[in-house]
């Protein structure tokens, strides 16, 4: 695996969503806390009922609980309300396999080659799957952004629901910044929506993606 070596003064916050993911917020936890690349963690908890909650609050972390959750990019939202990082690592709590390596890969192109935005690409643990994901609309949550070019996106309401990572992309895409996308070998995620929550979920959010998109067409940033 390529490892990142590099130097940076710019401060650094992760924020982690997350909701009933008493499977895996404690590794995805252990490897932020242990990166010396990351100044600050915010969890923000959208409401668990499972012994999440009970696992974060074993982590130095700063944790937000939300009182109304009202999906990821809502929960998104409220954990950078007062940022003062340069930069935003953004993780989904449900990942396999993280490493620290992973997190310098992200901060890498932000670093040292002005990207405004890099996509973490999950490793499907298959040929013709990591070939042709880089391809595809990329919704994954592994994310190195500046946090200037996102305070300017989160003023967007469809980030609500499913339609955060998708209005990351169309934004960047729309002003002309530069984006990188990096394999993160060895990480993938715990599954589809389906074995989590329940079919219906899983098509709730497609459907909020593909509306998202179809919205995103006649948008236009200031």
């Amino acid at each position: 695996m390529h490892t990142a070596i590099f130097l940076t003064k710019m401060k650094v916050t992760a924020i982690v969503p997350v909701y009933n993911e008493e499977k895996t917020v404690g590794n995805v936890l252990k490897v932020l806390t242990s990166s010396d690349k990351i100044n600050e963690i915010i969890v923000v908890n959208g409401g668990s009922t499972d012994s999440t909650s009970e696992i974060i609050n074993k982590f130095k972390v700063k944790i937000i609980n939300l009182k109304h959750p009202n999906g990821k990019g809502d929960a998104v939202r409220i954990g950078t309300k007062n940022i003062k990082s340069e930069i935003l690592l953004f993780f989904d709590a449900d990942l396999i396999g993280l490493k620290k390596e992973h997190i310098d890969k992200l901060l890498e192109h932000v670093v040292n080659e002005g990207a405004a935005m890099v996509i973490g690409l999950r490793d499907k643990n298959n040929i013709i799957g990591n070939m042709i994901m880089p391809y595809f609309p990329l919704t994954g949550g592994e994310r190195a952004i500046l946090t200037k070019v996102f305070m300017e996106i989160r003023k967007c309401p469809l980030i609500e629901g499913w339609g955060l990572e998708s209005v990351m992309n169309d934004y960047c895409k729309k002003k002309k910044l530069k984006i990188f996308k990096v394999k993160l070998d060895g990480m993938n995620h715990i599954g589809l929506q389906t074995k989590k929550y329940g079919l219906m979920a899983f098509l709730k959010e497609i459907y909020d993606v593909i509306l998202t998109r179809i919205k995103l067409f006649g948008v236009k940033y200031d």
